[in-house]
């Protein structure tokens, strides 16, 4: 995958030699909380995420996934990346998480929008997904910033969280409207 400069930010493939960086932000209850995942309990977790996680997509026709890299202390600050394959159709799955020192400042915006440009000029998807629980009010205004319209719920179960509302909130922008809007 190409790297994308936006501001003092890269998205850049994950490094092996980034574990200690995700174990930074990963074992951050709050900023994991809406995740499926943590918090993480030691670099170890991170590392095998990595290694078990990351890594085996290129075996499912997907890419690594990209690290959003603070590119004047060099540290990995966040993930996003397209972790699963839609089952109709040619698209995939958006996810992604930042470092909460790093929140509000627009530049998980900035990722997906690079990100919506890459899943349709470079990989040539026909559709992107994304999906958030109800209560990610933050994750909702980006989607909505980003272009995405709202699809449907879906219910979610997480038992190892405390989530109010286990309801997904799916959105979806397509190819087509992607190219209509430039």
């Amino acid at each position: 995958m190409p790297v994308v400069t936006f501001g003092q930010y890269q998205l850049r493939t994950i490094q092996k030699k980034d574990y200690r960086d995700m174990y930074a932000y990963g074992q951050d209850a709050e900023t994991v909380r809406y995740l499926s995942w943590g918090p993480m309990h030691s670099p170890e977790e991170a590392k095998k995420a990595i290694r078990y996680i990351f890594y085996p997509r290129l075996k499912r026709a997907l890419p690594v996934g990209y690290a959003i890299v603070d590119t004047k202390n060099k540290r990995m600050i966040g993930t996003i990346d397209f972790h699963t394959q839609l089952a109709k159709g040619n698209g995939a799955e958006l996810g992604f998480v930042l470092h909460r020192d790093y929140w509000n400042q627009g530049i998980m915006t900035q990722a997906v929008i690079a990100m919506i440009e890459l899943g349709f000029t470079y990989l040539n998807y026909d559709k992107i997904v994304v999906k958030h629980l109800a209560e990610n009010k933050a994750s909702e205004a980006i989607i909505k910033k980003t272009g995405f319209h709202f699809t449907g719920k879906e219910p979610f179960s997480m038992p190892r969280k405390k989530i109010s509302e286990p309801v997904l909130y799916v959105y979806e922008l397509t190819k087509e409207e992607y190219l209509n809007e430039l």
